[in-house]
């Protein structure tokens, strides 16, 4: 069975980067090092230009990949363990926790190379699992990293503020793995062990359940033409799995072993022998 926590905390993957680096990467990493070393990937995103790009740690630096292998080493995430990223408008956000001690923080970026960081909860460990549509979701953790108090943090004009959490029907520990903004609202995703448990807000402060998705483990969310598209991996054998909220799902044109990363403009984001791969969200 899929382990949650590979969903809640980015995936891992012990392949390489095998193809050449371009010759304007003066800060990529060498591929010798590639080659080594495990890597877990926060998510997937779209540059400035609407390219899709994987971020990723890669012998402890959190680098930038596109499909075709190109690397940059990024700026400004040292001691940082990120969890999801996307792009709102013209900003990147990541999401996750200072290493050590959690603490919840997030990050931004105009050009998902150089980040600085814009919010950090102090004073209780914590960490944030899911970013989308200026909402960032988190936990007050436990010292297993179990969820005991769900967190929010909205993005306003004059920057993050934490903001309540009312009704979230979760339990046995869990956190969000995607959330993204809608034409009403928000839609926040969290997966158990049999499927995916759905909730809805108008104002990002009171959440209402709405019909879970059993047997699949959403990573991603994205509303695209007034539908919420998802992607996953199937909770029994990984299977990747995309679909529409209230819709079919479909099994897209990847690897079997493909790994969910999220959703990037009209792509979904998958790793895959250590390389990022993109399909269409949905058919």
């Amino acid at each position: 069975m899929l382990d949650r926590r590979t969903f809640v905390l980015g995936a891992a993957a012990t392949a390489a980067l095998t193809s050449a680096l371009p010759a304007h990467a003066a800060a990529a990493a060498p591929a010798s090092d590639a080659a080594e070393n495990p890597r877990k990937a926060a998510g997937v995103f779209l540059a400035p230009d609407g390219t899709p790009l994987m971020l990723t740690e890669q012998d402890g630096q959190w680098i930038v990949a596109d499909e075709g292998g190109s690397v940059r080493i990024t700026s400004g995430l040292a001691g940082a363990d990120l969890v999801d990223v996307t792009r709102d408008g013209s900003t990147c956000h990541a999401v996750g926790a200072l290493s050590g001690d959690p603490i919840a923080t997030i990050w931004e970026s105009t050009d998902g190379v150089t980040w600085r960081e814009a919010r950090r909860l102090h004073g209780v460990r914590s960490e944030f699992t899911a970013v989308g549509g200026g909402l960032a979701f988190g936990s007050v953790l436990k010292h297993e990293r179990a969820s005991v108090v769900r967190i929010a943090a909205r993005r306003t004009a004059s920057g993050w503020t934490t903001v309540p959490v009312r009704g979230l029907e979760w339990t046995d520990g869990l956190s969000a793995t995607a959330v993204t903004a809608t034409s009403d609202g928000w839609v926040v995703a969290a997966v158990d062990v049999s499927g995916t448990v759905l909730h809805t807000s108008r104002d990002g402060v009171t959440w209402t359940a709405r019909p879970r998705l059993d047997g699949v483990a959403v990573r991603g969310l994205a509303s695209v033409a007034g539908r919420v598209h998802w992607v996953g991996n199937e909770v029994v054998d990984a299977t990747p799995l995309t679909g529409v909220l209230d819709a079919d799902r479909t099994s897209p044109a990847v690897p079997r072993d493909a790994k969910a990363l999220g959703v990037a403009g009209a792509r979904s984001g998958w790793l895959t022998g250590g390389r990022l791969i993109t399909a269409e969200a949905t058919r």
